[in-house]
């Protein structure tokens, strides 16, 4: 009788080891460090996203966070009708804005980098300078101008952002919008006077299909009013905002819990995350420390 026990108890917990270590991530409560969660991410800064979110995935087995690309204006819709509890997007919400949150929850921003717009070119194009201001005045259709500024997305932050500074609903025909950054490389490269507009993020870190593209293009340089001086877009110069169109990157936390969005905003903005941030060729919001051993 005593064996028949003892068999049936450890048969027993066998079949509990078993069950415990057959456990899916998707069976796991989610936590800072583990569990499943979706996070949309604004379509300029994806590059630097998925790289913190492979390196986090590395630390953190158990963790799942699927990345959607999708441009600002779906985005904030998701985040504001809580369709959608994770974000991240190149920008800084006005207290109107945040007023959207109020007796939901009080979201979590986490600044975790600095990039910049550019505007890119033919490398053998004529025009390497370029002012804001005219281009603003080329989106209210009060300016003329041979070029053709092309968009990722017709409601992507970088168009937002030019439609608000403008101060328009609709654009001038000189505006063309490709689904894709492949397609905008593409589009550049065939004419002569179009100028894309892209986040920063795209050309430190270009993906397979459009490394061979960006070879043949440039960034130009683009006008401070207040230093009366024309700046080209680099690390050095979103540091020290003297190019004129830097923007934050910010990961949009509206769990109201401590989970994986918790976690993820907690580690891009450590020192591992900024050191991703920093090799990526954006700005960190905080500069890693570098420690120099002096051997006498």
């Amino acid at each position: 009788m005593k064996q028949i026990f003892w068999s049936v108890l450890v048969l027993g917990l066998l079949v509990s080891c078993k069950k415990d270590n057959t456990e899916t991530s998707s069976e796991l409560k989610e936590a800072y460090d583990r569990g499943n969660a979706q996070m949309y991410v604004e379509t300029s800064v994806y590059p630097i996203i998925e790289d913190i979110n492979q390196v986090f995935k590395t630390y953190y087995n158990d963790a799942n966070i699927k990345l959607v690309m999708l441009p600002q204006n779906q985005l904030l819709n998701a985040v504001y009708k809580d369709s959608n509890r994770l974000a991240v997007v190149p920008k800084t919400f006005t207290a109107k804005e945040l007023e959207q949150f109020k007796g939901r929850v009080v979201p979590k921003i986490t600044p975790i980098a600095k990039d910049a717009v550019l505007f890119i070119t033919q490398k053998n194009a004529t025009d390497t300078l370029i002012n804001y201001k005219d281009v603003i005045e080329v989106f209210k259709g009060s300016k003329k101008s041979d070029k053709i500024f092309v968009f990722h997305e017709a409601n992507s932050s970088i168009v937002t952002k030019l439609m608000e500074d403008a101060g328009v609903k609709t654009i001038s025909k000189n505006v063309y919008y490709a689904p894709t950054v492949e397609e905008i490389v593409a589009y550049i490269n065939k004419n002569k006077n179009a100028i894309g507009v892209v986040g920063i993020n795209w050309l430190v870190q270009p993906d397979d299909n459009i490394k061979e593209g960006i070879k043949q293009l440039r960034s130009m340089l683009v006008y401070n009013d207040s230093l009366k001086q024309y700046f080209a877009p680099s690390q050095s110069t979103i540091a020290d905002n003297t190019y004129p169109l830097v923007r934050t990157i910010n990961i949009v936390d509206v769990q109201g819990k401590t989970g994986l969005g918790t976690g993820f905003a907690s580690f891009a903005a450590s020192d591992k995350g900024q050191r991703i941030v920093l090799k990526s060729g954006l700005m960190p919001i905080k500069v890693p420390k570098r420690e120099i051993n002096i051997i006498k």
